[in-house]
């Protein structure tokens, strides 16, 4: 870290908040690259570095890939929302129950990555209220007793939390109903996603939930909502100030919802609570939050943790609920996952943190395919590189979003930039900026728009070029460009070490705040981005 840097963290970036988008357009162009001594200096008098990315290895989950998938005649093909209990009950270390769409299954190991499941589920619906759906544990063991919380679904399609115990933890389990149902029409009548905990030092009981549907994406969660009971069975009294987590609207990987909580006490008091994001109808993606209270969390895009896997790989659509356990020293991640297989299969997936890994930062970059295609992942690290893979849909490019918001107007960001793609005539590599949500941004780059140069804009999902200079067959594989991207106001310069290579004058957005980002617009390219920076203004933030 450099003695200029400005509240820079250990993971290399400030965070801060949202802001909006404004304006109307007016183009301006340079014909050509200025003399070297009218180019603009590496920092501009005044700039701080905010965000940097040299993509070296950094902690993560490390993906062990898939422990448990559909094996019994009663499972469906949905193994869904893994629940634990590590080292207690006695018998073997890690016991785990899972949902299958309409029943519970339990399943022990003592390795935690070698499973034997019990061959019958240890709940199935008996009662109304669950007729139509049982899954979704979530279980807690406390004086010689098992106490779960489920999800259960009406034949009328009313979502609510149930209430089951057992001595045993494969059973049997014995049913006391409903302990948890909507009040709010917010609500929508679902409320799922349990995560019961005992308090000991409060004495008390508690349980984070899900509430609200995403209607476009088939009934997801939308919120995340607190209760408290002196008894498991109830009456649960509902936090008045709920939902207590709610979704960004900021075109994130959890813009429109965010569910899948999984609270545990961490060793200094702290709450953690594991949860799922969804970015737009699908897919969704997995983060970690912390709170003082378990009331008071605080959600930004830098929460995620869990990115989608490969394009193609089996977890490319959905990452699901998470459950973190502690083993011989290291956190053990279980999870389900959406893969990218016709049938719709859910699987149950380890992975291990790690202190040193070659992936892209979560924190600092969600990947996606193109603005409008958020599925699979699209880049991965080399060589202390960002490499696009070529692996985009047909008509769709490949981009790493930033989740690190830029909290001032004016801003440079900075790149090295060698496309690795032969044959592809445009090949269309670019620095995003101002990037507000998937519809709006600035990009800057090579061989765009068949220019050598170019600069573009992205309003409400219209692409239109706002200056270009040179040709893009130019551009030539395995040649790196170290180009630099500075937004000042209306004026927009681009340019290549100390060149300005050409520049643009366009009001049409101007936000207080926004995220930056890296594309490879053709489906197929494929380029190398390093060294990212990103210098701000102090003080200049409108």
């Amino acid at each position: 870290m450099t003695d200029d840097t400005d509240e820079v963290g250990r993971r290399g970036f400030l965070v801060r908040g949202a802001g909006a988008v404004t304006g109307g357009a007016l183009l301006g162009t340079l014909a050509g690259p200025v003399p070297r001594a009218a180019a603009a200096p590496h920092r501009r008098p005044g700039e701080k570095v905010v965000f940097r990315d040299d993509f070296a290895a950094i902690a993560g989950w490390e993906r062990r890939g898939v422990i448990m998938s559909r094996s019994l005649p009663w499972e469906s093909s949905l193994l869904q929302d893994p629940c634990l209990v590590y080292g207690e009950g006695g018998g073997p270390l890690f016991k785990m129950w899972y949902g299958s769409l309409h029943a519970v299954g339990y399943a022990t190991s003592d390795d935690g990555v070698h499973w034997t499941k019990a061959a019958e589920p240890v709940l199935t619906p008996t009662l109304p209220s669950e007729s139509n759906a049982l899954n979704q544990p979530s279980v807690v063991h406390r004086d010689g007793r098992w106490h779960m919380t489920y999800f259960g679904v009406a034949g009328d399609g009313n979502g609510q939390i149930h209430y089951a115990t057992a001595d045993d933890p494969a059973g049997p389990w014995e049913k006391h109903g409903v302990v948890l149902t909507s009040t709010m029409p917010w609500e929508d009548r679902w409320i799922y996603n349990s995560s019961l905990m005992y308090d000991a030092t409060a004495r008390l009981w508690k349980m984070w939930y899900t509430a609200g549907k995403i209607a476009s994406a088939g009934g997801e969660p939308e919120y995340i909502c607190y209760a408290t009971a002196t008894t498991p069975a109830g009456p649960w009294t509902k936090y008045p100030g709920n939902p207590v987590i709610r979704p960004m609207n900021d075109g994130g990987w959890v813009s429109l919802g965010v569910g899948g909580p999984n609270v545990r006490i961490l060793r200094d008091g702290e709450y953690e609570t594991r949860i799922v994001g969804w970015q737009a109808d699908y897919p969704s993606r997995g983060g970690r939050l912390t709170s003082r209270d378990g009331v008071t969390w605080r959600l930004d895009r830098t929460a995620l943790d869990l990115d989608l896997g490969v394009a193609g790989g089996p977890e490319d659509r959905m990452i699901y609920r998470q459950f973190v356990v502690e083993h011989e020293g290291r956190e053990y991640l279980y999870y389900n996952v959406k893969n990218h297989l016709p049938e719709w299969t859910e699987t149950i997936q380890l992975a291990v943190r790690s202190d040193r890994l070659q992936i892209i930062d979560p924190a600092k970059w969600c990947m996606t395919q193109d603005w409008q295609v958020p599925n699979g992942a699209s880049f991965e690290v080399r060589d202390g590189y960002a490499v696009s893979l070529g692996n985009a849909p047909d008509g769709h490019g490949q981009t790493l979003q930033g989740n690190v918001r830029i909290d001032a107007l004016d801003h440079t960001v900075s790149a090295s930039v060698t496309p690795i793609s032969e044959g592809v005539p445009d090949r269309d590599n670019v620095l995003l900026a101002r990037f507000t949500d998937r519809d709006s941004y600035y990009y800057a780059g090579i061989a765009s728009w068949g220019n050598e140069y170019a600069i573009g804009l992205m309003a409400d999902g219209v692409n239109t070029r706002l200056a270009g200079a040179g040709n893009a067959s130019d551009v030539r594989p395995g040649e790196a460009r170290r180009l630099r991207f500075a937004l000042n106001g209306s004026r927009l310069d681009l340019y290549d070490g100390d060149r300005l290579v050409v520049s643009a004058v366009d009001p049409t957005l101007i936000p207080a705040a926004g995220f930056v980002g890296l594309h490879t617009t053709t489906s197929t390219g494929r380029a190398k981005f390093g060294n990212v920076s990103v210098t701000a203004r102090a003080g200049r933030r409108t």
